[in-house]
Order: C-alpha cells, then sequence, then structure tokens
C-alpha cells in the first residue's frame, strides 16, 4: 500500500491499540474510522518525527485501501483553520500530515481539557474522542447547552465561549458586526462613548438563533468607542463578553 503523499510503501504497525498505516518517508499517516481519535499526544510526535524529509507533493491524494480519492475535511469547530485532514469516503480514514497530526491533536485536548475544567463529565468527554471528527463539533455544542441548562451561567462560563466567526467592519458611518453562538440565543451589544461620554445600547438579534447581525449608524465612528455583548438563553438568563475597544480596520 502507497502513501497518498510520497507514493513511498507505507508500513502498517498498531499504536494506543489502534492499526495505521504510517510512511517512514515523508511521516503521513493513515488512521482507520476514528483512530485518530484515540492515540496520545506522545503518539502523534513519534509518527510527526518518524521521517525522511518534509516532501509533501501536490496533486490527488488516494486512500492507500482502496484507492478512492481523498477529500479535504471541512474546516469544522474540531479542526485548526491551517490543519489538512483527508478522508476517504469509502472507508472512512483519515490521512494526516506530520505536522497537522500534531496540532490536530493538541488542540483536540484543548478542547477536552476545557470541559474537564467546568466539570462536564469526563466519561461524556470520552464517547465525544471515539467518535467521527465530522460530529466532534456538534456533539460539543450539544454538550455546551446541557451543561449551560445545569449550572448558573454567569458564574461557570463566558460569553466569549459561545461565541465563533465574529465579524466587524464599517462602511463609511454604519457599523456591521456578525457572528455565531454555538446554540440558539438571544443578543444585544452596548456601545460607550468614551468621547461624548454616552451609551447606546442596541439589540443584535431578539430571537433565540444561531446567527446574530446588526447594522447601525447610531454610533460615532470618529470617537473611542468600547463596546460589550451580552447574550440571553431561553430562561431569560444573561451573560457578557468583557468591554472591548472598538478597532475598525
Amino acid at each position: 500500500m502507497l502513501c497518498p503523499n510520497c507514493k513511498e510503501k507505507m508500513e502498517a504497525d498498531v499504536v494506543d491499540d489502534q492499526a495505521i498505516l504510517h510512511c517512514p518517508s515523508c511521516g503521513g499517516t493513515f488512521f482507520a474510522e476514528n483512530g485518530i481519535n484515540r492515540i496520545s499526544n506522545t503518539t502523534a510526535q513519534k509518527l510527526a518525527t518518524d521521517k525522511k524529509n518534509n516532501q509533501i507533493l501536490t496533486g490527488d491524494k488516494v486512500c492507500p485501501k482502496d484507492n478512492t480519492l481523498l477529500k479535504p475535511l471541512k474546516q469544522e469547530e474540531s479542526i485548526p483553520q491551517d490543519v489538512i485532514l483527508l478522508r476517504c469516503n469509502t472507508c472512512q480514514g483519515i490521512f494526516a500530515y506530520p505536522n497537522d497530526l500534531v496540532i490536530f491533536k493538541k488542540a483536540q485536548s484543548v478542547k477536552i481539557d476545557y470541559f474537564k475544567i467546568w466539570g462536564i463529565p469526563l466519561p461524556s468527554i470520552k464517547s465525544v474522542a471515539v467518535l467521527s471528527i465530522l460530529l466532534f463539533s456538534s456533539i460539543v455544542s450539544l454538550m455546551t447547552y446541557f451543561y449551560w441548562q445545569r449550572r448558573d451561567l454567569s458564574t461557570y462560563i463566558q460569553a466569549q465561549d459561545l461565541i465563533k466567526n465574529f465579524y466587524l467592519s464599517s462602511s463609511e458611518r454604519y457599523l456591521f458586526i456578525s457572528f455565531k453562538t454555538l446554540i440558539p440565543l438571544k443578543s444585544r451589544v452596548v456601545f460607550s462613548d468614551t468621547t461624548s461620554n454616552q451609551e447606546v445600547e442596541k439589540e443584535i438579534n431578539g430571537q433565540l438563533q444561531t446567527f446574530h447581525q446588526l447594522t447601525t449608524a447610531d454610533v460615532n465612528l470618529e470617537n473611542e468607542i468600547l463596546y460589550q455583548i451580552i447574550l440571553q438563553d431561553q430562561k431569560g438568563r444573561e451573560i457578557q463578553t468583557g468591554i472591548k475597544k472598538l478597532e475598525l480596520n
């Protein structure tokens, strides 16, 4: 079986009770379905350093087991932005380049540690770790939701932990804000004009939704502006981000 990257012969091995195919030439590794979730960070590091060169070739990559064309996984929340993982749609195996494997495993560990800190039971975390990578993000979001329902949000979680894909821009005198939340929420923003000593509060989304968007001309963009986003759940409980300075490119 040949490496999807450099076309050299791959070696079969078992690490952390997971059957893998590893390329000793470029260091790429092919995992069976969910196998990449089950190996340790230490094992990932060893696999990444077991190579003769750093060669990454262009062109199509095919599965070493069935020659199906490998396709990049979409950039889900569980996969860091700069990491490329290739999946076989036939056997559901995952091919990872050496550096990408290490970065992915570190990011996965950080996410699991986050839920440990917030007191989410470890058995649930382990059940997430062995599922398909594509399901990792949605299950983490669901776990966050149920955890939120059980605890006092203002004490146990911060608003910025629920916000992703935050975007802020301006055009002439108009200010545009958009972001997504991991679960359906209401949202509003408070602007504090430190130049004129005035405060403006604007509703972003009055419905329980995951996409939030606001366009407003009620803020003087020439002044120094501070802002804070407030989120509200279906029970009326609120949490807020820290106060930030409005900085536009």
